[in-house]
């Protein structure tokens, strides 16, 4: 073990700690560390919300053989609107958030206003997002959620690394140094602050005489290319769902034509098939066939504890990290990722952009996919038949939706102990990254965020 460990480090350990100075990067990782007291609250919320409130049908109390009567359930029903209205507020609006913390974290990477920067972000951000739902006037949820993060990052890095190179140039209003600091602030951001939103409003417009706007044409570029994928559906998505998310795109949200219109059908017919002649057996007796790529399979064997088998990452924080922060995120994630939540884990590190732990977390799902694939070759576990909550603790989710079968209960935990087992030699290497970035950061690094 140590042996491959000091080897993955010889190799990686140079190339993350370069990436790690990297201004863009460096501003990357603080903004969302900056956005994670929203991320945890919203997941503490969807927590309360699709677990401990929700006792209707499908629900995990409900698969736990929990009944309440309809009484209770509607009232239940009604205390998840303040659930609701937290999420609206933290996760809900994570793409609005994201261009403010990162612009302002790259503005202080620059040596200028980061106040400014994050604002001058935020106006960006919204001078380019559509104001029209349906024909009605408003701002649509999808383009301020976890959905369109990515498009949150590219105009806080652009909007930024404008502002600076503006100052930089003294294309400024100058007041007297008897002015207060906060109007001469003001004033200072003024002519930047133009320059900046009138950049985004021509391209707003220019978009919107092709019948589009900025986000959508972020959006598009990523997912319909990986929609014309087909038949080979179920890898593409393994693949590809992790990997958008390392750049900050919610890959389920993504990849929504892949997992809605392929994956969740072909559990449909499983389950529809697995009804109809009451058991496997009796279905293949029959001549039927069942899909092995479904969405219940995926929950079960491969998103243990979210995108990239992150519940594994928190256990292999706790085996091998002595980082301090690494062990607080862990344990403020732990709850949450236990049902399959692991934004906290995802923002709170972060995993985003983070040049060491992409690699296990890109690799992770579509080894794990591998092994349950041979093992359902093999006839050691059965289809999924059944859809439990995406709420349910791995293990037990694996046990619902192949309806009781505690092989299947078995090689959850199996692929939870390999994806650990993955994850550790690449948290060893991330905290020694990090401690020789903390100990390196010189004034030539400073010197060079100031480079243009």
């Amino acid at each position: 073990m140590s042996g491959a460990i000091s080897s993955l480090e010889s190799v990686i350990l140079p190339v993350a700690v370069k990436l790690g100075k990297q201004v863009h990067v460096n501003a990357i990782k603080n903004g969302f560390i900056r956005l994670m007291p929203l991320t945890l609250v919203g997941a503490m919320f969807v927590l309360i919300n699709n677990v401990f409130l929700n006792f209707a049908e499908g629900s995990f109390f409900w698969s736990m053989g929990i009944r309440l009567d309809g009484g209770t359930i509607a009232y239940l029903e009604k205390i998840q609107i303040i659930g609701s209205s937290v999420y609206n507020g933290t996760l809900g609006i994570m793409s609005l958030m994201t261009p403010f913390f990162i612009g302002m974290a790259l503005a202080e990477e620059r040596k200028v206003d980061p106040l400014a920067a994050g604002l001058l972000s935020i106006a960006a951000f919204i001078t380019v997002t559509p104001f029209t739902v349906g024909g009605i006037n408003g701002i649509g949820p999808n383009w301020l959620g976890g959905a369109n993060i990515i498009s949150g990052i590219i105009i806080g890095l652009a909007v930024a690394e404008l502002f600076a190179f503006i100052i930089r140039r003294q294309w400024v209003i100058k007041l007297p140094d008897s002015v207060p600091e906060s109007v001469s602030r003001s004033f200072t951001a003024l002519i930047p602050g133009f320059i900046i939103l009138l950049l985004m409003g021509l391209t707003s417009w220019g978009l919107s005489l092709a019948g589009t706007h900025f986000h959508q044409v972020i959006m598009n570029s990523i997912a319909t290319p990986l929609a014309s994928l087909g038949s080979i559906v179920g890898w593409a998505y393994v693949i590809f769902n992790s990997l958008l998310w390392f750049f900050g795109v919610h890959g389920g949200l993504a990849l929504t034509a892949l997992n809605s219109g392929i994956l969740g059908p072909w559990g449909m017919e499983n389950m529809a098939v697995y009804t109809q002649y009451g058991s496997i057996d009796a279905a293949l007796a029959a001549g039927k066939t069942f899909h092995f790529w479904t969405g219940p399979m995926l929950e079960s064997y491969v998103y243990l504890g979210g995108t990239g088998a992150t519940l594994s990452l928190i256990f292999a924080i706790f085996i091998a990290s002595r980082r301090a922060d690494y062990r607080q995120v862990a344990k403020m994630a732990l709850p949450s990722g236990l049902f399959n939540i692991n934004e906290p884990i995802l923002f709170g590190l972060p995993i985003i952009m983070n040049p060491v732990l992409m690699i296990p977390f890109v690799l992770i799902q579509p080894i794990l996919a591998g092994i349950t694939l041979l093992v359902y070759s093999l006839g050691i576990i059965p289809p999924s038949t059944n859809f439990a909550p995406w709420t349910m603790p791995p293990g037990l989710g694996a046990f619902f939706n192949s309806n009781g079968s505690i092989a299947a209960l078995i090689m959850a935990l199996v692929n939870l102990a390999v994806a650990t087992m993955i994850y550790l030699p690449f948290v060893i290497i991330a905290n020694k990254a990090q401690n020789v970035i903390d100990e390196e950061e010189s004034e030539a690094d400073i010197a060079a965020a100031l480079k243009f």
